[in-house]
């Protein structure tokens, strides 16, 4: 059996237990028994014990420097303002030059760019520490609206942006339909776009949550008509410049370039879970033309669709090796 790709998490004092245990739950879990998780995740940090915030202490199972051995070296929130543990900004930049995906929940963007690692790229945070993070580095291009950036070097708004971000690693690495299965299990979104508005104004519950979910289901029945923006907004029964007005408030997008992202979800679910032809799948996710689907779908995923299923196709759950041995 193939290593697992392997993800670094290092821990010290002052880190919550739910920033931490995400990554744990979202990346490293066991959910299906029948098939292992899919990644090694490993705590790194001082053997001796690192206290957390509101008091348990946690033991890693591997020393702070072990970051350099790790595919993917993934930065919970740390306490904005304070001073950052020199240790972990020092393997931080030894685990980059190694070569290590490098990625932080929630205000963990302080540390990677402390260890200069933000320098010149797109990042987010928080929004509550936008502020100050902008004071304190301002060679980073920092955006506050957004929930996850990835500009090379990944980052995500607070709290549960963190699982977005995580979903977003495993769509990369493993696929839709991997990313689908453990969001399920999670019972959260299985995609929401990294431009989307960290908060809106409105309780999310009864407008964002239901006018979209709504417009959703809708599109998903119409996809093989001529989607228009006057067509949306009829079935959202509201104006297009209302809904012009909706998507940029709750998404931070349009509503055309929404629709083709739905339109490319669909396409990835049948290129997985089929053997449909290229050309069908391009009918299915309302294509016209199996060539304007090619060069759609290359242009937003980075690679065609022929790659996409011949990397993706399979429903288990095997993967790349990876750098760190498993620890379970």
């Amino acid at each position: 059996m193939l290593a697992k790709p392997s993800i670094a998490v290092p821990i010290v004092e002052g880190m919550t237990l739910f920033e931490i245990g995400m990554p744990l739950e979202a990346l490293g879990y066991d959910w299906d028994h029948d098939a292992s998780p899919l990644y090694d995740v490993v705590l790194c940090g001082d053997l001796r014990g690192v206290r957390v915030h509101g008091g348990p202490r946690l033991t890693p199972q591997r020393p702070m420097t072990a970051l350099a051995e790790a595919e993917t070296v993934l930065v919970p929130a740390i306490r904005p303002g304070e001073p950052i543990n020199s240790t972990l900004v020092r393997e931080l930049r030894r685990a980059a030059a190694g070569g290590a995906r490098m990625v932080s929940l929630c205000t963990g963007a302080f540390a990677l760019a402390e260890a200069g690692l933000l320098d010149g790229r797109r990042a987010t945070t928080h929004w509550r520490w936008a502020e100050l993070f902008r004071r304190t580095f301002p060679r980073v291009d920092l955006d506050p609206r957004a929930i996850y950036v990835d500009d090379g070097v990944l980052t995500s708004a607070g709290s549960a942006a963190g699982l977005d971000l995580c979903l977003h690693l495993i769509r990369t690495d493993h696929g839709q339909h991997a990313a689908n299965t453990i969001a399920r299990n999670l019972v959260i979104a299985s995609h929401r776009d990294g431009d989307q508005a960290q908060y809106v104004a409105a309780d999310p519950l009864t407008e964002q949550g239901h006018w979209l979910d709504e417009l959703r289901t809708w599109l998903r029945a119409n996809l093989h008509e001529d989607v228009t923006l006057e067509r949306l907004a009829a079935a959202a029964a509201v104006s297009p410049r209302t809904l012009a007005r909706r998507f940029e408030r709750d998404l931070a997008t349009t509503p055309m370039r929404w629709v083709a992202a739905e339109r490319i979800a669909v396409a990835k679910t049948l290129l997985e879970t089929t053997d449909l032809p290229i050309e069908r799948v391009s009918h299915e996710a309302g294509y016209y033309s199996p060539v304007t689907f090619r060069a759609g779908f290359t242009s937003e995923v980075g690679v065609t669709p022929g790659r996409y299923r011949m990397r993706f196709s399979r429903r288990d759950l095997g993967v790349r090796g990876g750098k760190l041995g498993s620890t379970r």
